[in-house]
């Protein structure tokens, strides 16, 4: 049963079938050759016979052949010995009839030969041996001329094992080559499908296929599966660091309104009093993980509708909604109509983030200034402060989920750490760049870049 099987996919393999239409396709073309070869050689002698027997009977027409003596001597002249290929019976006016040289017994049995369906003028004897035929009227004399071809026909048969011989080498070598060129093909698809099988979608798996030179479309497949298989592995990162941040975040309030339930619980009757500073915590606690969830699934989702966005008018109406909780003068130096293709919710967050880190490491009587240009391929956005600012050393970390600087780790300053870690992610999902520098003559500036092509349809 497993054997039978293995056969069949043996003959399912593109190795097989590769090989199979190529031996047939081969033999085809060789077959077609050698017939091509074998009706050229036969169609060659048939007019060069033709064209012999022309030649003799404009020479039959031409001598004078009067009398019976003349035919004699013609017939001596250009049909006598062995080799002569001319079988010649010539019917006086008189009735007499003259052979030539072994033309008598020939002549005998003519009424038994048979004759080709196309070629009326060739003729075949019992024992296969071809001859041509042609006749003449001169004088009243009739003359009939067997040309013998068994010769040439030789030649034509030797072609003809000649061709047969070199076509079976031809189909039997080029069908090994043929077979070990399918094999050789078919390697890289061979090895892709043991590779694939082999492989775990895994972010602690960091295999990928292997990527051959050729064929091209093997190996366009191949770094097309090896760029899958890294999105996937991606998506399969964020999707366990989402699960573990949330986790890790949300602990910590679920504890605390946990503890305060109990409290209540606990002490609610004999102590009325600690119940409404209990509640006002849950409420607290409650809001703060609504925005943290809120957060965690913008921050594990970079996929929505996209669409042209007025991110001029988006950073106007974003800064209208916030302005009730920004006691920090404000300046905007805005550039109209600098339109993006994206998703609307992605830039809110972007922006809305930006400024509120601004507006919470800011004291009141600071300055935050929001600047939006583009150029020919780019587009900027600053978000720049006079507040705390950042050490040199914790620059890059600020970007990292739930990292909060040292000077913020107080809970004087709201927050989850989790505002510029969506600012990131969604930065390079649009194949951006954000980076921080110092402002002058303190603060923070955030600097957002974007390639306009990226963004086009």
């Amino acid at each position: 049963m497993k054997k039978n099987k293995r056969r069949a996919d043996w003959r399912n393999s593109m190795q097989y079938r590769l090989s199979i239409r190529f031996i047939l396709l081969l033999t085809c073309s060789i077959l077609v050759l050698s017939l091509s070869i074998v009706g050229i050689a036969l169609t060659e002698l048939y007019e060069s016979t033709r064209e012999q027997g022309a030649l003799f009977v404009d020479t039959m027409e031409k001598a004078e052949t009067n009398s019976q003596e003349e035919w004699l001597d013609f017939l001596e002249t250009y049909t006598s010995g062995e080799n002569s290929p001319y079988y010649a019976r010539i019917v006086l006016e008189s009735g007499e009839v003259i052979y030539s040289y072994s033309a008598r017994e020939l002549f005998s049995d003519f009424s038994q030969f048979r004759q080709l369906l196309f070629f009326s003028d060739i003729l075949w004897t019992d024992d296969f041996e071809p001859y041509y035929y042609v006749s003449v009227d001169k004088g009243g004399n009739k003359a009939a001329v067997l040309i013998e071809m068994e010769d040439k026909l030789d030649l034509v048969e030797g072609i003809v094992s000649l061709t047969f011989v070199l076509t079976l080498l031809i189909v039997i070598i080029g069908s090994v080559i043929t077979y070990r060129f399918a094999r050789n093909f078919s390697q890289p698809l061979t090895r892709m499908n043991h590779e694939i099988s082999s492989l775990r979608l895994d972010e602690q798996q960091s295999g990928e296929l292997t990527v051959p030179d050729s064929p091209q479309e093997v190996k366009t497949v191949s770094e097309s599966f090896n760029q899958l298989l890294d999105q996937q592995r991606k998506s399969l990162e964020r999707e366990k660091q989402f699960v573990a941040d949330a986790s890790h975040e949300l602990r910590t309030p679920l504890a605390a309104i946990r503890g305060h339930v109990n409290l209540i619980n606990r002490r609610g009757e004999q102590h009325p009093e600690v119940i409404p500073k209990s509640i006002s915590f849950i409420d607290r606690e409650s809001k703060r993980m609504e925005e943290m969830v809120k957060q965690l699934l913008t921050l594990g989702r970079t996929t929505g509708e996209r669409k042209e966005i007025d991110l001029s008018q988006l950073i106007f109406q974003t800064v209208e909604e916030l302005q009730v909780m920004m006691p920090q003068q404000l300046i905007m130096e805005i550039e109209k109509q600098v339109v993006v293709f994206g998703n609307h919710e992605h830039f809110y967050q972007i922006v809305r983030n930006l400024i509120e880190n601004a507006v919470k490491y800011t004291e009141a009587d600071g300055t935050i200034t929001l600047r939006l240009k583009q150029s020919e391929d780019q587009i900027y956005f600053e978000v720049a402060d006079t507040g705390i600012g950042i050490a040199d050393p914790e620059k890059q970390q600020i970007f990292e989920r739930f990292y909060r600087a040292d000077q913020s780790r107080s809970s004087k300053i709201a927050g989850s750490g989790i505002g510029l870690s969506i600012v990131r992610e969604l930065t390079l999902f649009y194949g951006g760049t954000i980076c921080v520098e110092d402002n002058q003559p303190k603060g923070s500036r955030f600097i957002l870049s974007i390639p306009k092509r990226l963004l086009d349809k």
